[in-house]
């Protein structure tokens, strides 16, 4: 279960697959990027972005607001997107 992100919210719980991890120094903040595997109408994978810090023992996610952030987030996941499919194809 290592992989696997569980959000309870409004009495359900979801599964979601835990793309990768970012933890940096800049105040503490670390943030997380999953997917549940949905893909939009242009046949792209789904994927969600958030801050994350532990409270009492549970991880909390909360929106990242910064546009900035969000951009470098989309850049990682590109960068490893565009490493995964090198792996597949060689």
């Amino acid at each position: 279960m290592k992989n696997k992100l569980i959000i309870d919210k409004d009495d359900k719980t979801e599964e979601y697959n835990i793309l990768f991890k970012v933890e940096t120094d800049n105040k503490g903040k670390n943030y997380i990027v999953y997917t549940k595997g949905e893909k939009n109408q242009d046949g792209e994978v789904i994927a969600y972005a958030a801050n994350y810090e532990f409270f009492d023992g549970k991880q909390k996610l909360s929106p990242i607001e910064d546009d900035y952030t969000l951009e470098f987030l989309d850049s990682v996941l590109i960068q490893v997107q565009n490493k995964m499919n090198k792996e597949v194809s060689e």
